[in-house]
């Protein structure tokens, strides 16, 4: 684990591997702990998976952080690493993060991969999963971070270290982040990105997948449907999720 002090914080983040830089964002609460399956990966590439601002071990008593502050916090560590451009991958809300960052910054993403991603909340499920999550981190987040961790994890270990990491978050900025993703509408910025889009879901996450048609004017594109898999897909289909990365990262690699 690293750290660098950025706008009178400690910003922690893990670097490992070597070679071509992804960058993983997490989603509300979550922290760095959902990419644990993807730590094998650093035999191929250099993984820089940050806790944002308020989760996990990025502490901070402030209680107003913007996804545009979350940007800033990404791009000062690619900073700090020197890290002139990185193929950028957001899970679920995260993805607003990755595409907020590679809009402001489209010289900095050589692809952005979003799995599970939106770029406008529209499903009545989706828009109901917000609310309820908002509510829950409000009233009870100990209880969301359980909830959270056991539809991530089979295994209990690594269930228990999910939510020991969410029970870091400042809950103030865990509801905020929920609120933001809510109404955040991208669609128009996102359209405009020359770079190459790789959307990745789950065959049973109709709630989420629903969006995938939000994204029909973004060129180029690729799409993979992981056959069977549910939203939770950098946990409980990690294998499918790593063997498109690793191919589609090295793909781009080679044509670059």
């Amino acid at each position: 684990m690293a750290m660098i002090h950025f706008k009178g914080r400690d910003l922690y983040f893990d670097d490992i591997g070597e070679g071509n830089p992804l960058v993983l964002i997490h989603p509300p609460g979550m922290g760095r702990m959902t990419f644990i399956k993807q730590h094998v990966l650093s035999r191929h590439f250099r993984l820089i998976i940050p806790d944002l601002t308020g989760h996990g071990d990025s502490f901070t008593l402030d209680q107003n952080i913007s996804i545009a502050e979350f940007v800033e916090d990404i791009k000062a560590i690619l900073d700090h690493l020197n890290i002139a451009a990185c193929v950028m991958l957001g899970y679920s809300a995260g993805g607003i993060v990755g595409q907020t960052f590679a809009c402001t910054y489209e010289n900095r993403v050589s692809s952005l991969i979003l799995v599970g991603g939106y770029p406008k909340v529209t499903n009545p499920k989706l828009i109901w999963m917000h609310h309820m999550g908002m509510k829950m981190v409000r009233d009870h987040p100990a209880r969301l971070s359980g909830i959270i961790s056991r539809a991530h994890f089979k295994d209990k270990l690594e269930r228990e270290k999910l939510r020991g990491h969410m029970n870091k978050a400042n809950p103030h900025i865990w509801y905020q982040f929920y609120e933001q993703s809510l109404h955040y509408d991208g669609i128009k910025q996102v359209e405009k990105l020359p770079i190459p889009l790789l959307l990745i879901y789950g065959e049973r996450s109709d709630w989420i997948n629903s969006h995938l048609k939000l994204y029909n004017d973004c060129y180029p594109k690729k799409i993979y449907i992981i056959p069977g898999a549910s939203h939770q897909i950098p946990t409980r289909y990690h294998d499918a999720l790593n063997n498109i990365l690793l191919g589609e990262i090295e793909g781009l690699e080679a044509k670059g």
